[in-house]
């Protein structure tokens, strides 16, 4: 099975410190929200951001967004054999189920995902489709690679390990009971804190440039997919 996380993800609020800026004012007054419980936007807070720390790694929900729509509804997801976690840069874990039906709209997206962080999960009534988990990284890691007597752990990041799709293709196992766990990276700039990358086994590199995000999970699943023949099984059970 293949499990996704998106790492570092720049996915939040807008934080308490930069609230009261004008623009920021004037943006949550158009969609009739507090400051507070809109989704921290490079696209409209740019300017504002350049006052937190680490700005420039902040504020692009639209790459969680891509990425889940490269994910979800796939024929690997909809086979039972992907899982798919957000990590935050806060160090919380978001679980998605492989069920849920995501907006197409990116704005219907947002308001989903701010209902999120406001009332811990999605639906609120229910068996959730998105909530918060009380793990953090090296649990959820640890947790996902139980089941199977042998674990795959890899990370995309530039200047790992130069990697071709048929070398990533052979990499990774037929066998469907192994666990895999592939990390990508969710933000738009920076690199991976230290004590991340320690908790992935192989670091690679899937191009000479740096990817989006998006692609990265795009080629990740197809190229796994084939490994273990998903779309032939699905044909062979009709």
């Amino acid at each position: 099975m293949l499990h996704m996380i998106l790492l570092e993800c720049a996915l939040e609020l807008v934080p308490s410190e930069i609230s009261s800026l004008k623009q920021i004012q004037k943006h949550a007054a158009r969609r009739g929200k507090k400051p507070t419980e809109i989704l921290l936007d490079q696209s409209y807070h740019g300017r504002e951001m350049t006052r937190l720390e680490n700005g420039q790694q902040r504020g692009r929900p639209d790459i969680v967004f891509l990425s889940l729509m490269s994910l979800l509804e796939t024929p690997l997801c909809k086979s039972g054999n992907l899982t798919v976690h957000l990590h935050l840069m806060d160090g919380r874990i978001i679980e998605i189920n492989p069920e849920v039906r995501l907006p197409r709209n990116y704005d219907r997206f947002v308001g989903l995902i701010e209902q999120l962080f406001i009332k811990g999960q999605v639906p609120v009534e229910g068996p959730p489709l998105l909530h918060f988990i009380r793990k953090n990284l090296p649990e959820l890691i640890s947790e996902l690679k139980k089941g199977g007597s042998t674990s795959l752990s890899m990370l995309a990041i530039e200047n790992g390990q130069n990697t071709t799709i048929d070398s990533l293709q052979s990499k990774f196992p037929t066998d469907i009971s192994v666990p895999v766990v592939f990390g990508v990276g969710a933000f738009p700039h920076g690199d991976f804190p230290e004590d991340l990358k320690k908790l992935f086994e192989s670091h690679l590199e899937l191009d000479t440039e740096v990817m989006m995000a998006w692609h990265v999970c795009a080629e990740i699943l197809c190229t796994y997919s084939s490994r273990i023949g998903v779309i032939q099984s699905r044909y062979s059970s009709v």
